[in-house]
């Protein structure tokens, strides 16, 4: 009953550890869908991890959930478009596991409802990260429970007026004089020190956040270091982040969200690498897949991942690793194209992997999986390399379920090896001839197929040399 007890404690101990420390991500899925109904609601966005996801309107507006209407994340995004009075639209994530530091990344991107920098001249969303009501109810923002507070006000041209929440007040200090504006795209970080100590984390190299303070980062640059926070008791845990949206004529101030990263405490590094771009294509029997990072730290690289939908039980495979470019603030791109695939459904992720062993998935933002189809005629191709030395390979297409034979046969007409005589089910094939028991010379090799509607047959010539 002791070892019991003991490993039953384990692993409670195990599980509260992974929860504390754990890298939660959050993300809307591929789900679209709008909600403008006045009054909240639970259900409208997908469950995150460990906390609850609420939106609420207020006057007029509306949060929608759009899937690559604009270029923006990965997959389906969250467009929210705020109220025309100061009653406000909200969208908050609160009541996971509390801790005095908070670490959270986000995509950021704000401006008119086609994510453009013109048509939004006036409106404020705002950000808030702390512990409290005003994070689950129907109010806008209250002080006492704010440690983080970020202002966007939209104004005229595109610009966006960005303040920060120091005490009781919104101030510029500690911040460039625009580190925002409308049309643009931005990775965000926030490291939040609510406890009474220096925490530091590496990103690139040492940094420290003094007590009580937090640090913003923007495309992996430090735009603020140690800003003061607002009105929350010092040394106590927080939950709980939320956007709200107020005093926009015709809800014309939007703000567009996706790829959400937190954690419970300050991360030692720098939370997963953010694609700006995930896209895969076909052509023929290839699929290209091609991705583009805005900046990468500690990035070790990517393992490429691929799944046959047509099979029994699908699972994911490992089919490349690219090289990252471990840190660096330049726009990154990559390329990878998966050959001669047989017919069927394929969908494909991407696993970035940091020097640390932390790693998180990425889905192409166009297509769930791309469909190789079945060839329209019989085939077959020259062998490949010819002359051999002595093993060469024979590609050949069947577009209907066939008996196929294939044999090769000298220059006198003579069978001298049978390659294929069996039933096929349409698809690509390819197979392998060593002509290692052969003398060097001209050989051919034939094709026949039939079927209850065709019959195909075809004569190539190769070379054997040894």
């Amino acid at each position: 009953m002791k070892n019991l007890f003991t490993f039953l404690f384990a692993v409670i101990l195990i599980n509260i550890q992974i929860i504390l420390s754990q890298p939660w991500h959050y993300d809307f899925g591929t789900t679209t869908g709008n909600y403008t109904t006045t009054g909240p609601s639970l259900t409208f966005l997908p469950v995150p991890p460990t906390d609850t996801a609420r939106v609420r309107i207020g006057a007029g507006g509306s949060f929608n959930l759009e899937n690559q209407v604009i270029p923006f994340g990965m997959n389906t995004y969250l467009r929210g478009a705020a109220s025309t009075s100061t009653s406000v639209n909200k969208f908050s994530v609160y009541n996971f596991t509390p801790g005095k530091g908070i670490t959270i990344k986000f995509k950021l991107r704000l401006g008119a409802s086609n994510g453009s920098s013109t048509g939004a001249s006036s409106g404020t969303w705002q950000f808030f990260l702390g512990d409290g009501a005003s994070y689950s109810d129907n109010n806008g923002f209250a002080g006492s429970q704010v440690f983080t507070g970020m202002q966007f006000i939209f104004g005229a041209g595109g610009t966006i007026t960005t303040n920060i929440r120091s005490a009781g007040s919104w101030v510029t200090t500690g911040l460039p004089a625009t580190p925002f504006t409308q049309g643009v795209t931005y990775d965000v970080e926030i490291y939040a020190n609510n406890s009474t100590s220096i925490q530091s984390d590496t990103y690139g190299s040492l940094q420290t956040g003094a007590a009580n303070t937090w640090d913003l980062w923007i495309d992996g640059v430090l735009a603020g270091n140690d800003l003061p926070k607002a009105q929350i008791a010092n040394d106590v845990n927080m939950d709980s982040w939320m956007f709200t949206g107020i005093s926009s004529s015709g809800n014309s101030a939007n703000i567009f969200l996706d790829e959400f990263d937190y954690t419970n405490q300050i991360s030692g590094s720098p939370l997963p690498v953010s694609l700006s771009s995930f896209i895969m294509t076909g052509e023929s029997r290839n699929v290209n897949l091609s991705w583009s990072t805005l900046y990468e730290i500690n990035n070790a690289g990517f393992e490429l991942e691929r799944r046959n939908e047509n099979s029994f039980s699908p699972e994911w495979n490992n089919i490349a690793f690219i090289r990252g470019n471990g840190t660096t603030n330049s726009p990154q791109s990559y390329y990878y194209e998966d050959k001669s695939l047989l017919s069927g459904k394929y969908s494909y992720r991407l696993k970035q992997k940091d020097y640390n062993g932390n790693f998180e998935y990425f889905n192409p933002s166009n297509f769930s999986f791309i469909e190789i189809l079945k060839p329209n005629d019989f085939t077959i191709s020259q062998n490949y390399p010819n002359p051999s030395n002595p093993v060469t390979k024979i590609d050949y297409e069947v577009p209907f379920d066939s008996y196929v034979n294939i044999t090769v046969f000298d220059i006198t007409g003579r069978a001298v090896k049978e390659l294929v005589n069996s039933f096929k089910p349409a698809d690509f094939y390819s197979i392998t001839f060593n002509g290692s028991e052969l003398s060097s010379g001209i050989y051919f090799y034939r094709i026949s197929a039939t079927n209850e509607n065709e019959a195909f047959t075809k004569t190539l010539k190769m070379l054997l040399v040894k």
